[in-house]
């Protein structure tokens, strides 16, 4: 798996925008009427939570 190598103020920013995009998401899960959608907006949102943890943990 590759390595991303980020300082302290790239963290932060790609933890906020992270953060961001996941509510957006969210909203649009909730909005969603299609069946066929709401599948894969649930797995974007799975990932991001993981990698939300990841950023939030990482040194």
């Amino acid at each position: 798996m590759p390595t991303i190598v980020v300082d302290e103020e790239e963290k932060e920013i790609l933890k906020h925008a992270l953060e961001i995009y996941l509510s957006d998401l969210r909203e649009e899960i909730y909005k969603t009427e299609s069946h066929e959608t709401k599948p894969p907006l649930k797995r974007e949102e799975i990932i991001l939570k993981e990698l939300l943890k990841r950023v939030g943990t990482s040194n």
